[in-house]
């Protein structure tokens, strides 16, 4: 029941007053005059009104909004006296304002806040808070420095909950690095480089960082000796002394760094090592991410960045502390669906290539995001601040998981890793190498170039993500040397959106039929490791219905790589994985043709308008089909290779939608015979 006192405007801060404040006569009619309204939601009870009425409210005497009036002095200091508008939000598992100023300039070095802002009572009181008026308040801890006794001991409490607790965290160290740093005991200054005996069963740490462009020291063929033989700490940048410091804290002594670890100037080693980033950081004992470095000279515990936090003491009440912060926005909670204007920018380690399956492949890790510690393992995902995750840049191949989840995990961090960027491009498979060693550990799968044979068809209707937030279709380009063979989504420097995760994936009541299968298949590899990086040359013998000769034209105005062509009847548009061009050849016949093939020319260079009689062809992958006769078809547009003739080479994916109620036929290609032919 609500208490005999309680305010009006604020209801106290509690859902429980609202819903019962709620059942008073004229309540939805109150302050109609002043701009205010209150409303249920399913999840909770939410109050509209200009930040002035509730200062302007806090004379009635009322306690929490005094508290209200003073977190709207410190998020919104350059207040105006009408439009700045505030959302306080009252639910069962949280109490929040979302900020919305008129006027969001800095003045005098102090800016107003645009945002969600938490209200809670911090942890260090609650015990003089129990059974007072200020109860229903959530508890939540203040955010420390990462350095910080209290981060530590975050880190320590995860650690202990997961290996005394997770079964699914069970690990068994049967095959360790071949090297390691061993660093010590807490207080060691120095290190040393140790290469491990093969019944090595010492648990180690593992780092995952920006490398940055900073000239740091690593493991030469020059310098291995020396570095066997012992090295200060203070010669390793910042963000490995950091990672020494937490290994010693945490009583370890080993620890892996990928630059110190690993030849760097040798190939053979580079090659053997990086094949093995699967093992390293699925045996580490822990991996610390250095989420809020972007380089490795940049130190991950001195980052001292945390949410804006405010503390209220409440008057004659002795103990008794509000409080409210801005939400944390980094790391697992960053929101990826803002696009450009994004006022939050992304962790560091979010935005490389490398880093993502350093987060994917490891039992469990601490990231040090900008604004606080992250945990998660296989079995759970926490951080300090208590706020929920945001998925939409996660993904996790897990033991147990069915062959389905897998594959739609798999389409989704190659969704998300075509976003990230490489230093070097050519290293875009070994980069991910790790993950897909795991995933054809747990099926049996064959990987084909970042394709999976067991499910190529609809591994092969990758497409380009031609509206994604933050790349521009002017950043869509061809590698500047060979690293994939066409009918790869690793052969264009772009976001690609694979089939599994795009709105085009059939429904549940739609069945599905592949149209074309794999005969044969050749992948040459570069080095080692059969993940890795793959030679000019791979290629797919495909079986199936290839309608050619068919007229392309473009590109549109409408957008970029977007061409018209006529099919089966139909006008349709087809997007291109990239911009085209025309590519002139003399066919078997001895006479002249005209194709379409991939242009190399970057975007921003201007579009490249096609020569009449430019041809493709339409090879038919697979189709959908509902009980009431409509579904889709999908095909696969080719081009005639250059480099062979007889080949072909990919130039995109089209879904045909069908509706024979509305006009819109299925494309009749029962008449075309089913042939071989080889995709470069």
């Amino acid at each position: 029941m609500r208490p005999e006192v309680w305010c009006d405007v604020c209801c106290n801060l509690s859902l429980e007053i609202a819903r019962e404040a709620e059942l008073t006569p004229d309540f939805n009619h109150r302050h109609q005059d002043s701009g205010y309204h209150a409303s249920r939601f399913e999840t909770g009870y939410q109050i509209d009104c200009e930040c002035l009425f509730i200062k302007e409210s806090k004379s009635s005497g009322c306690e929490f909004c005094k508290f209200l009036a003073e977190v709207i002095d410190t998020f919104i200091p350059n207040q105006t006296s009408h439009g700045d508008w505030m959302l306080l939000c009252l639910r069962e598992d949280s109490t929040f304002i979302y900020f919305n100023p008129s006027n969001p300039d800095n003045i005098r070095g102090r800016t107003n806040f645009q945002g969600v802002v938490y209200i809670y009572r911090p942890i260090d009181s609650v015990s003089a808070q129990s059974g007072s008026a200020y109860a229903h308040i959530p508890v939540l801890p203040d955010l420390k420095p990462p350095y910080s006794k209290e981060s530590f001991n975050y880190l320590k409490t995860c650690l202990k909950i997961c290996t005394e607790t997770h079964d699914l965290c069970k690990q068994n160290l049967s095959s360790p690095p071949k090297r390691l740093l061993h660093v010590g005991v807490h207080g060691d200054s120095s290190a040393r480089l140790y290469e491990t005996p093969d019944d090595f069963r010492e648990p180690y740490v593992a780092l995952s960082y920006c490398w940055g462009k900073s000239n740091v020291l690593k493991t030469e063929s020059s310098n291995i000796q020396s570095l066997i033989q012992g090295f200060s700490l203070e010669q390793v940048p910042a963000a490995v002394q950091d990672a020494a410091y937490v290994t010693q804290k945490l009583g370890l002594q080993y620890l892996w760094v990928d630059a110190l670890c690993i030849i760097q100037d040798s190939k053979e080693d580079w090659d053997e090592q990086s094949a093995k980033m699967c093992s390293i950081y699925e045996n580490a004992y822990l991996t610390i991410i250095a989420s809020s470095s972007d380089a490795a000279n940049v130190s991950f515990l001195k980052h001292g960045a945390r949410p804006m936090t405010f503390q209220y003491r409440v008057p004659d009440k002795p103990g008794i502390i509000l409080a409210a912060r801005t939400e944390c926005k980094n790391g697992h909670h960053f929101d990826s669906s803002a696009g450009i204007g994004n006022p939050v920018v992304p962790d560091p380690t979010m935005s490389r290539g490398w880093t993502l399956q350093e987060s994917i492949l490891p039992t469990r890790a601490i990231s040090y995001s900008t604004d606080e510690l992250q945990w998660h393992c296989r079995s759970t995902r926490s951080c300090e601040c208590r706020g929920k995750a945001n998925d939409q840049q996660m993904a996790s191949i897990l033991p147990g998981q069915s062959q389905l989840e897998t594959l739609r995990q798999w389409d989704r961090l190659v969704r998300i890793y075509t976003q990230r960027q490489l230093t070097y491009p050519e290293d875009k498979f070994p980069a991910i190498s790790g993950i897909s060693q795991l995933i054809h550990k747990r099926t049996g799968w064959r990987y084909l170039a970042g394709l999976w044979e067991d499910h190529l068809i609809c591994q092969l209707l990758w497409e380009r993500h031609s509206f994604h937030p933050f790349v521009e279709d002017t950043d869509t380009s061809m590698p500047s040397k060979y690293r994939a063979p066409s009918f790869s989504w690793a052969s264009v420097e772009c976001p690609v959106i694979t089939f599994t995760t795009s709105l085009n994936a059939p429904e549940e009541d739609e069945t599905w039929y592949e149209d074309a299968r794999l005969v044969d298949s050749e992948i040459l590899l570069s080095g080692v490791d059969t993940f890795g990086r793959v030679k000019s040359g791979s290629s797919l013998t495909m079986e199936g219905r290839l309608m050619q000769d068919v007229e392309l034209h473009g590109p549109t105005e409408d957008g970029y790589a977007t061409y018209q062509v006529l099919l089966g009847g139909r006008d349709l548009t087809f997007e291109a994985d990239i911009q085209l061009g025309t590519f002139c050849f003399i066919g078997s016949n001895g006479l002249p043709q005209r194709s379409a093939r991939r242009s190399a020319r970057r975007a921003d260079y201007g579009l490249i308008e096609l020569e009449s009689g430019t041809t493709v062809s339409v090879f038919l992958l697979a189709h959908a089909r509902n009980a009431d006769g409509t579904g889709t078809q999908h095909f696969l547009f080719l081009g005639v290779s250059p480099s062979d003739h007889n080949a072909y080479e990919r130039l995109g994916v089209l879904m045909v939608g069908c509706n024979p109620q509305e006009g819109y036929s299925w494309l009749d290609f029962g008449d075309i015979p089913v042939q071989r032919i080889m995709i470069l």
